[in-house]
């Protein structure tokens, strides 16, 4: 049988420590819920943290999004 792809649009957290990508894969229904995370993810640390949210189209199968 065929499978198919459900193609979605979510908002991906990314979060740089010290220049480098530590991480990409949350995602998120809601831009201000991923706007919260990304916030709190700059409070966690003494360290250079940028994180931001941006929009994404991805493939839902097998994926968690808040």
């Amino acid at each position: 049988s065929l499978h198919v792809m459900e193609l979605v649009h979510v908002f991906v957290l990314y979060v740089m420590l010290d220049g480098k990508k530590v991480s990409d894969d949350l995602f998120f229904w809601d831009i201000d819920r991923c706007i919260y995370f990304a916030q709190r993810a700059k409070q966690q640390s003494r360290r250079r943290i940028t994180s931001y949210c941006l929009p994404k189209r991805i493939n839902r199968e097998g994926v968690e999004i808040y």
